[in-house]
């Protein structure tokens, strides 16, 4: 499976690497300074991240707030509309909408 001297490698990789891990473990758990190294990295880290991505989360908002502002201004006046519009009327003959003080229809032009 393996050849010869990659098994051999490995006799003497494997537990190096354990013991790494084994000293790095145990250092983690006593040395509140290899700890704050650590954290340190973290913290840099995430702060890249959010540097990184500062544009698209602004980009994001800003489409966000568009969109309400489209929505609103919308529902605003279609309210508008509806609060001074009379009521709708529409011409018994080609159902066109008129308006309600017309004598004759724009549509079709027949008297009302």
């Amino acid at each position: 499976m393996f050849p010869h001297s990659m098994f051999n490698a490995l006799i003497y990789i494997v537990p190096i690497l354990g013991g790494a891990i084994t000293v790095f473990a145990i250092l983690m758990m006593c040395s509140s300074r290899v700890r704050g190294k650590m954290m340190s990295k973290q913290v840099k880290a995430t702060r890249y991240m959010i540097d990184e991505s500062k544009d698209d989360i602004e980009s994001i908002s800003t489409d966000m707030a568009n969109a309400t502002k489209e929505g609103i201004e919308t529902t605003t006046r279609a309210i508008r509309r509806g609060l001074t519009e009379d009521e709708e009327i529409y011409c018994k003959y080609c159902g066109a909408r008129i308006d309600a003080d017309s004598k004759f229809c724009k549509s079709c032009g027949r008297q009302l």
